[in-house]
């Protein structure tokens, strides 16, 4: 049987883990991290941000961001690996990662009770160009 036109993906095995979310632009080979983050449900967490609930504010704002750099032309891509301690290991790779790339990990949630959806969305979709044109405010001198 032809599989054209499937991707394909090693199984996870792991549900402790660790992970970066990078964006490439369009003819480009280069990969940019944007989100650093973890879980104990291994790439399952990764279905959150597709749903990107309002009332969770970290898959609202990851989501919006993944989706607005894909109608962008973005190809967003998710590097794993398995963790003995996957708080720590993110804390330790947040820092690593922020010294030369901005993150949403840095920037400040909302209050999904009181803050409207659409100036949300409006909000991290402006986020997604700034990272693509590289004009995004937490961009450190120096950055890809």
């Amino acid at each position: 049987m032809n599989f054209d036109g499937f991707t394909s993906i090693s199984f996870p095995k792991d549900d402790d883990i660790v992970y970066v979310l990078c964006f490439k632009k369009l003819g480009d080979s280069s990969e940019t991290p944007f989100y650093v983050g973890e879980s104990g449900r291994g790439t399952r967490r990764l279905g959150d941000y597709l749903t990107a609930q309002f009332a969770a504010p970290t898959d609202f704002k990851v989501g919006v961001v993944i989706k607005a750099l894909q109608a962008l032309g973005a190809e967003v891509i998710v590097k794993y690996r398995r963790s003995d301690d996957r708080k720590a290991e993110e804390k330790q790779l947040i820092q690593e990662v922020a010294k030369y790339y901005p993150l949403l990990n840095d920037e400040s949630n909302f209050n999904y009770k009181s803050d409207a959806r659409l100036a949300q969305s409006e909000r991290f979709e402006a986020i997604a160009v700034a990272l693509l044109m590289g004009t995004h405010p937490l961009r450190v001198i120096g950055n890809a």
